[in-house]
């Protein structure tokens, strides 16, 4: 009985885990897409990632650098940043690619 009910919770697990995964990649950004960090914002779960990115790469990690500037969408939803705009982002609401003002 006891084995019955280890196997039921790992398929539950699994079932979750891969529900899980799914839902990572709808989220994910679109490899060779260029975004501004609002609209990688807006599409998913991303702040921690940008921050991270902009700290590697020696970038201030303010509000105006999370949100304006651009970065090069790579596989598995991975971001290198391109540059800071300075002036703002543009292309965010569109389905083209982002753009510095």
């Amino acid at each position: 009985m006891k084995l019955s009910a280890t196997f039921a919770t790992f398929g539950a697990f699994f079932t979750a885990l891969a529900s899980a995964s799914v839902l990572e990649v709808r989220d994910s950004c679109n490899r060779g897409g260029v975004y501004c960090g609002t609209s990688l914002l807006n599409k998913g779960n991303y702040r921690d990632h940008i921050i991270q990115v902009l700290t590697q790469d020696g970038q201030p990690t303010d509000e105006a650098h999370i949100d304006d500037s651009l970065f090069d969408c790579l596989s598995g939803g991975e971001i290198s940043f391109v540059s800071f705009c300075a002036n703002g982002c543009g292309g965010t609401t569109s389905e083209d690619p982002d753009f510095c003002f």
